[in-house]
């Protein structure tokens, strides 16, 4: 037996399938145990079962799937889906995994390090899957409260790091002073790394800390350090079913992206990667601190394109600025 999960039933997690123990009320004199899927469970760690909206997510005993327990009044059974089935390239050897109700995201460790976030929306039928990296390896998650803390490994330094969604660094730092001040004090979890910074509002060269600290130049009253990561979006390959026959050209006339609270943003519409202009014409604020855009921002394309396998357009972006898209729409053509 490699997990006991109280949902609907009693549910037990076996290394060769599920079961459900059922019973009114559930004594060992009536107690009556059903084999419902043969999917098993690792044999060689403890991943807990978690609870999604109803299903229970678990680990299967390959290693290459997160399976969805849910039970059915059509079938009267318990089903096991694969909700992995298009991301067996993201799902390796999961060790750990906990669910967030917040932000209903199931955060799934990997046995490479990398930290995998699963948003479910069942009655959407929205399975989207998306992969986390850091300078180190995730090697557990927890969720406490409405709080999401992992515990990291860098370069050998074991910390336990939490989430938070006003920061844009990894392992960061935040500090205040009333007047400007160039120096900068407790970094020592990152002692003789190159940190990304953001100084009042603006993205200052990259520092090397020192005896625990960085220097600025200039001065700066409110400061955010750490390790910089990158944002990597792609859409899927454009279907062309139901084209007429011999299509093989496809032009992107233009591509719209729905903004929130956002300050920048660098796309690829196959020229290479630009920045997209999120303020409009007028006066600018003060400072050089451009404020947050929410909103939808249209791009023009030009080309056609016969590689249909490629993305038609990407975002690569490093910038340690607040960025979240809601969406995207395109207007296509197809040589037909």
């Amino acid at each position: 037996m490699r997990a006991v999960f109280s949902g609907r039933h009693l549910q037990v997690f076996t290394s060769g399938a599920e079961y459900m123990v059922s019973g009114d009320p559930l004594t060992p004199q009536n107690i009556q145990v059903h084999r419902q899927t043969r999917i098993g469970s690792p044999v060689d760690r403890s991943v807990p079962p978690r609870d999604v909206d109803g299903a229970t997510l678990f680990v299967s005993r390959n290693g290459r799937e997160i399976r969805e327990f849910l039970y059915t009044d059509t079938e009267a059974a318990y089903q096991a889906n694969d909700l992995a089935l298009l991301a067996r390239h993201l799902v390796i050897k999961p060790r750990d995994q906990d669910y967030d109700q917040g932000r209903r995201l199931m955060f799934v460790v990997m046995e490479d390090g990398a930290l995998c976030a699963l948003t479910v929306y069942r009655l959407e039928q929205v399975t989207a899957w998306t992969r986390l990296e850091t300078d180190g390896a995730v090697r557990s998650v927890a969720v406490v409260g409405d709080e999401v803390y992992a515990l990291v490994d860098r370069a050998g330094r074991w910390s336990v790091e939490r989430f938070d969604d006003a920061l844009n660094l990894d392992a960061a730092l935040v500090g205040d002073h009333d007047v400007p001040t160039a120096v900068w004090s407790g970094l020592d979890h990152l002692e003789g790394r190159s940190v990304a910074v953001v100084a009042d509002g603006t993205v200052r060269a990259d520092a090397t800390v020192a005896a625990g600290k960085i220097v600025l130049d200039p001065p700066a009253r409110h400061v955010e350090a750490g390790l910089p990561y990158k944002h990597r979006i792609d859409p899927l390959p454009v279907s062309l079913l139901g084209q007429a026959g011999g299509t093989d050209a496809v032009r992107l006339v233009s591509v719209g992206f729905r903004l929130e609270e956002t300050a920048a943003l660098h796309a690829d519409l196959g020229r290479g990667l630009q920045e997209l202009p999120l303020h409009r014409t007028g006066p600018q604020p003060a400072g050089g601190v451009p404020a947050l855009v929410s909103g939808d921002r249209k791009l023009r394309a030009l080309g056609w394109r016969r590689d249909s396998d490629r993305p038609l357009w990407s975002i690569r972006q490093d910038a340690p600025l607040p960025f979240t898209l809601l969406s995207v729409t395109m207007e296509l053509r197809v040589n037909d």
